[in-house]
């Protein structure tokens, strides 16, 4: 009965997405007006070159979800690249799937059919998924680098102020001032928006939304509460500085707390394994 629900619930989630693969959700229209800003001749070298299963990725990224998206923004990622992770995946899991089937005829054992296409669907939905938690995880570990990054940022901002700078002069050159990832992208974020002439903590707050980054959304909304009611802006920073670094620390001590738990698990195994070891030889003599 359990084996037939689960080959049941495999057939119908490899239905679902053959399903999906015909009748795509509609795309977006941010991702139809990129297409459209590429140069003709761009276009038309991408379509004769593109091969049937970038085009499948293409359609499926389409419809990817809000939290999916804002992971692949903080990675720097596409859905069309992320959907070609997962169709690889799933085809060289599915091939796993497969395997035994292949393997059965030779050493004389029948597999029915339908336990050959449920294990391969399996399979194959395994490998579909497993991109995605791996994106999910890579995605928690940049936002932390960001929030580690902004710490820093915020308190270069406060020293630029107490130089006698402006806000949009101390943004820029904070930008400047570090190395790595994320201050390369709120330096192309900032010099973007300077050149549009918008608004750069704006500019700052559709960066966090997008890609999901609290503390920058956060900063983003102390800057403009302070330039637009005149508030001391150099405090205001300071103090969202300091709170930064407070949750920064009470985060580090929440993981070393967990490792710690998770380090005891090891030693009582161990300590239950010794228990068996001993105690089997007594209990096998009484049973016979």
């Amino acid at each position: 009965m359990i084996l037939a629900a689960l080959l049941a619930g495999a057939l119908t989630c490899g239905l679902l997405l053959m399903a999906r693969t015909v009748l795509p959700p509609p795309r977006p229209l941010h991702v139809l007006s990129e297409e459209l800003r590429e140069p003709r001749t761009l276009r038309l070298a991408a379509g004769g070159r593109r091969r049937w299963w970038e085009r499948l990725a293409v359609r499926l990224g389409a419809g990817a979800s809000a939290r999916l998206a804002s992971d692949l923004a903080v990675l720097g990622r596409s859905p069309t690249r992320h959907t070609l992770d997962q169709l690889g995946y799933a085809v060289v899991f599915t091939c796993f799937g497969l395997l035994p089937s292949v393997v059965a005829p030779l050493v004389g054992v029948t597999v029915p059919l339908l336990a050959v296409i449920a294990v391969a669907t399996a399979f194959g939905e395994v490998g579909w998924t497993y991109p995605e938690l791996e994106v999910r995880s890579r995605a928690r570990a940049a936002r932390k680098a960001w929030a580690e990054t902004l710490t820093v940022y915020v308190d270069i901002v406060g020293i630029s102020l107490a130089g006698g700078g402006g806000v949009e002069d101390a943004l820029m050159v904070a930008a400047h001032s570090g190395s790595g990832p994320q201050f390369e992208e709120l330096a192309a974020t900032l010099r973007a928006a300077q050149t549009r002439r918008h608004k750069l903590w704006q500019a700052l707050d559709e960066l966090g939304e997008r890609a999901d980054i609290v503390p920058l959304r956060e900063l983003a909304s102390a800057v403009d509460l302070a330039a637009e009611s005149g508030s001391r802006i150099r405090e205001t920073l300071l103090a969202k500085a300091g709170a930064m670094r407070v949750r920064q620390l009470t985060d580090a001590e929440a993981e070393a707390q967990k490792s710690t738990e998770t380090m005891g698990i090891a030693p009582a195994l161990m300590a239950v394994a010794a228990v068996v070891l001993i105690g089997y030889p007594a209990v096998a003599r009484f049973l016979e």
